[in-house]
């Protein structure tokens, strides 16, 4: 099969246009992340928010090149632990400055002696002194994670000072604006650090800045100062299975990467594609995954793999969110036991009952009482994090009028679960209805041992857990491949933090045979490989 992107790190900037597939919808999103107004985009892991923030980047740019756009990745936030309150804060704004700076100079744009003076409070007049010192920060932030480390931020500049730099800049240059995109926005187990996020990214509000970000839904804390319906643009990247374009969207985007063999067979075997790419349920990323699995592209292969990945991968990498995370260990558990144990026995129950009876319906939604208990609520968040079921809408009056939310369940996990998914699918695609499901009231007896599963002190645990993670073997790291492996284990690296503090240099000069490129493409893929597996 061909080899698929899954990770739009792993694409180069010059392929991103060439990879893209654009819908209405997609558009839509597109001209809110270009707009003048700040805008939250949120969406499961693998839907393609990052891909899509790329593409606007991209387009702003051949646009106009009066404006500047930075991309900005927030993913090491996982590492951040310092004594510093406000720490997140201090390291978002000292890493965005660093972007920033990045980017005016690839631009060959000049700061002036007073715009370098406002973007640092250590007297900095010169564009190189103050990327050294934001350099300096950021560094330090990012290896507190090994202990306390002595952080000096008394040379970050005052947030006003920040905003009137940047409009310098851009009256300077002639630039109408500065567009920031907030990639992994903050980590989804650490409350404190989002909504410190989102006072950054209030903060920043100016006639020459606009910012975007992408977030996860379900597990993002707003804090009490950022309301949505007043402080940005909201926009859900998701793809209804139901949508008209649906099944021909999703065979552009697997086009764009195959090869040759494979749009032969998608071609031969259209149906077959269509079950892969329905039962995916919107997400990208998991209808490459099982294209990829497959060794040869037939019924028997394609049944065989929506088994595998949708009966037990998908339900797998969920569970391992709470082994990494203890303090949510109960939630995640009992969320996952909840809708395999009640909600899809139910939804399997009515499907059979009106097959049974001859009617021509089917369903992969239930609903969930607005008063049922908090646990209970945020183990569906943090299923909707990884994907496994989806938030349809809320507020949504049910059987006696009562309020409520209505969840999708993947088509994937429920059509996995017949002897012949494929077999199976078409009909039950073509009967689905949204407005027949299941309902679980606010005192339903399925919601017996979720009391007292929740957590009050998030960052204590988290702490706990990231040392816990940082302690285990490498071997963890599945993308690193097994001569990776042997070859740091010949060199005393055992550990995820071991790796993690080897430079690129002392990669090259430990181990035989490893030159510069081989030792960068082993760092970068030990990295994003490290920081995807804490990141959940």
């Amino acid at each position: 099969m061909s080899e698929f992107y899954l990770r739009t790190e792993s694409i180069k900037q010059a392929d991103i246009l060439d990879l893209s597939v654009v819908n209405s919808s997609d558009r839509n999103i597109l001209n809110a992340l270009k707009s003048n107004e700040p805008c939250l985009l949120e969406g499961s892991r693998g839907t393609g928010k990052s891909f899509l923030m790329r593409v606007a980047e991209l387009e702003l740019e051949a646009e106009s090149d009066k404006n500047i756009t930075v991309f900005v990745p927030f993913n090491m936030s996982s590492l951040i632990t310092t004594d510093d309150d406000l720490q997140f804060y201090h390291w978002m704004l000292a890493k965005t400055l660093k972007y920033l700076m990045n980017k005016l100079r690839k631009k060959g744009i000049v700061v002036s002696g007073l715009t370098a003076n406002l973007l640092s409070n250590d007297e900095s007049d010169t564009e190189d002194g103050v990327h050294v010192s934001l350099k300096e920060i950021v560094k330090i932030f990012e290896d507190s994670y090994k202990g306390k480390s002595t952080l000096n931020i008394s040379s970050l500049p005052d947030i006003e000072d920040v905003k009137e730099a940047i409009q310098l800049i851009c009256e300077g240059n002639s630039l109408e604006k500065v567009v920031f995109f907030f990639d992994e926005a903050a980590h989804v187990f650490r409350p404190e650090q989002q909504r410190q996020f989102f006072n950054l990214f209030k903060d920043l509000r100016s006639p020459y800045i606009s910012c975007n970000a992408a977030i996860y839904p379900g597990v993002t804390h707003f804090g009490d100062s950022f309301e949505i319906i007043h402080d940005c643009t909201y926009k859900k990247l998701e793809r209804n299975i139901s949508d008209s374009d649906y099944l021909q969207y999703f065979k552009d985007i697997v086009f764009k990467q195959s090869d040759d063999k494979l749009r032969a067979d998608i071609d031969r075997q259209r149906d077959l594609f269509n079950t892969l790419a329905l039962s995916s349920g919107g997400n990208p990323r998991m209808l490459l995954r099982t294209l990829q699995d497959l060794s040869k592209f037939n019924t028997s292969n394609v049944n065989s793999v929506i088994k595998s990945f949708y009966r037990n991968q998908i339900w797998v990498e969920h569970t391992e969110l709470g082994e990494k995370y203890k303090g949510h260990q109960g939630v995640i558990d009992w969320g996952r036991d909840f809708l395999e144990n009640s909600v899809i026995p139910r939804v399997e129950e009515y499907n059979s009952s009106r097959k049974e009876k001859g009617i021509d319906e089917s369903t992969i939604y239930f609903w969930i009482h607005k008063d049922s208990p908090e646990a209970v609520k945020e183990s569906l968040r943090l299923l909707t994090y990884t994907g496994i079921i989806r938030m349809v809408d809320s507020a949504m009056r049910a059987t006696r009028k009562e309020l409520g939310t209505r969840y999708e369940i993947k088509y994937g996990c429920m059509i996995s679960l017949e002897s012949s998914p494929h077999g199976e699918s078409s009909d039950f695609y073509k009967n689905l209805s949204i407005k027949k499901f299941p309902e679980f009231g606010k005192n339903h007896a399925s919601y017996s041992g979720s009391d007292d599963l929740l957590q009050t002190d998030d960052e204590l645990q988290y702490k706990e857990s990231l040392k816990s993670l940082l302690e285990k073997p490498i071997d963890v790291l599945v993308l690193l491949t097994p001569w990776q492996k042997e070859k740091l284990k010949s060199v005393g690296i055992q550990t995820i933090a071991n790796l993690h503090t080897k430079t690129e240099d002392s990669l090259i000069e430990s181990i035989y045979g490893v030159g510069p490129a081989r030792a960068r493409l082993m760092k970068n893929a030990a990295n994003a490989e490290l920081l995807e597996y804490i990141s959940g």
